[in-house]
């Protein structure tokens, strides 16, 4: 008994390391694919340093348009994320209201997931093109023509990344909600506040 006891611990601890990293892996490090739970149950405590080393992998950038080499004029430069939900859609028309005419650079960018195949990231890449470009084409007049960006990696990491290289003073994502008031960011809203060197303006909740 005590044998078969020793043998359902073991295997309900492989199971939960696995499917813990594998949680984290999706959640924080921008990886889609259900499958990576599978992954996890099967590997154990021997996803921990795949899961790792996958999450060191820095944004591939993927496709930029309209990239000028100064600012225009002393405003703010401004680093927008969209990825065509209703939240950051609201962040996008809040800025846009927000700093018409003062805002000197204005960067689209949105990111697309690492696990796909070359087939699979081909259709995503044209699909996140077409939404970017018809976010970009609906700002009201008074912003700068913006810069688009397509990136493929975890979005925090991405947004920061591209944030960097732009030097922009500002970063704007949508803010998802967990159902208990302010209380809790989304994943990228709260990896941006707690990790970037810049401010971060988070879009408003659903009825805000």
């Amino acid at each position: 008994m005590s044998e078969w006891w020793y043998a359902a611990l073991v295997a309900v601890l492989w199971l939960a390391i696995g499917l813990g990293t594998a949680a984290v892996f999706v959640t924080r490090g921008g990886h889609r694919s259900p499958l990576w739970y599978l992954v996890g149950a099967l590997l154990g405590p021997l996803f921990v340093p795949i899961a790792v080393e996958r999450g060191r992998a820095r944004p591939q950038l993927v496709d930029v348009r309209h990239r000028p080499a100064e600012p225009v004029g002393t405003g703010l430069r401004v680093l927008v994320g969209v990825d065509g939900s209703a939240h950051s859609d609201r962040a996008l028309r809040a800025i846009a209201r927000a700093l018409t005419g003062s805002t000197s650079e204005l960067v689209l960018v949105t990111v697309t997931s690492p696990d796909l195949t070359d087939a699979e990231s081909r259709r995503e890449h044209e699909r996140a093109r077409r939404m970017i470009d018809e976010r970009a084409a609906g700002l009201p007049e008074g912003l700068p023509r913006p810069t688009t960006v397509v990136v493929t990696g975890h979005p925090a990491d991405a947004l920061l990344a591209v944030a960097d290289d732009r030097d922009v003073d500002l970063l704007v994502v949508g803010r998802h909600g967990h159902g208990i008031g302010d209380r809790l960011l989304g994943s990228v809203a709260e990896g941006l506040t707690r990790r970037s060197r810049r401010a971060v303006l988070l879009g408003s909740l659903p009825g805000r």
